[in-house]
């Protein structure tokens, strides 16, 4: 797929770019966007749209494009109004060195480089998918919650950058939605809906975080410089 430009970027249009755009929350978010009329960009290391989303008219209004979060590009980034970085891996055991801290580089790293290179390049606006980070793994010998730590970090680093920069962090619970895998099988995690009722603070649809996340992305005049915004508050 073709490598991120600025003339992929249409003139006159609010200009969003989605790091991990083709993911599972990606991919929602993405058409939450599409279905606005935001001149948005989804990047990923592999740069193609998934499977499933072939046949699905609001894609074509999408640029599916090849980028790495942990490498920005930051000249691209000088003509983007928002950012929203969604780079990140389960909060699964890690039982050796190298698979801490390839953890901790996805959840952390990753988004921390992206968003330091959208404040120097200007951007406007930020939004970090956090997390709930809940016991036992709220503490330091996690790799999932120090990575999700020092993204928000980078998040306040960016809004405390100029006046003219905002961030927001949006720290659903476990997350629930039809999910594709990359050959486009579906996973019925949509399947959880009727527990959300049962335990309201602890899961989240993925339509309804979408369409926050969406509404923060485009957020350009927020009350707060930088927020963090909770499960029960999305």
């Amino acid at each position: 797929m073709n490598e991120i430009n600025k003339s992929q970027i249409t003139k006159g249009q609010i200009r969003v770019v989605v790091y991990g755009g083709n993911g599972f929350v990606g991919t929602h978010l993405a058409k939450q966007l599409a279905e606005r009329e935001v001149d948005v960009v989804c990047l990923s290391r592999t740069g193609v749209k998934p499977v499933h989303l072939q046949d699905q008219a609001w894609s074509e209004k999408v640029k599916w494009c090849k980028g790495d979060a942990s490498q920005p590009n930051t000249k691209f980034l000088e003509s983007v109004d928002s950012i929203v970085c969604l780079v990140g891996s389960p909060p699964l055991p890690t039982f050796s060195k190298a698979a801490w801290e390839a953890q901790f580089f996805q959840n952390g790293t990753t988004n921390s480089h992206a968003l330091d290179a959208a404040a120097s390049a200007g951007v406007k606006r930020a939004v970090l998918l956090g997390a709930k980070v809940t016991f036992p793994l709220n503490t330091d010998r996690f790799a999932y919650f120090q990575g999700k730590r020092l993204a928000r970090e980078a998040a306040k680093r960016f809004a405390d950058h100029s006046e003219q920069q905002s961030a927001v962090v949006v720290e659903p619970g476990v997350i629930f939605g039809k999910r594709h895998l990359r050959s486009g099988s579906s996973v019925p995690l949509h399947l959880l809906s009727p527990l959300s009722g049962l335990i309201p603070g602890f899961l989240m649809d993925v339509n309804r975080l979408a369409s926050r996340l969406a509404d923060e992305a485009l957020n350009f005049e927020p009350r707060q410089d930088f927020q963090r915004i909770s499960n029960s508050d999305i």
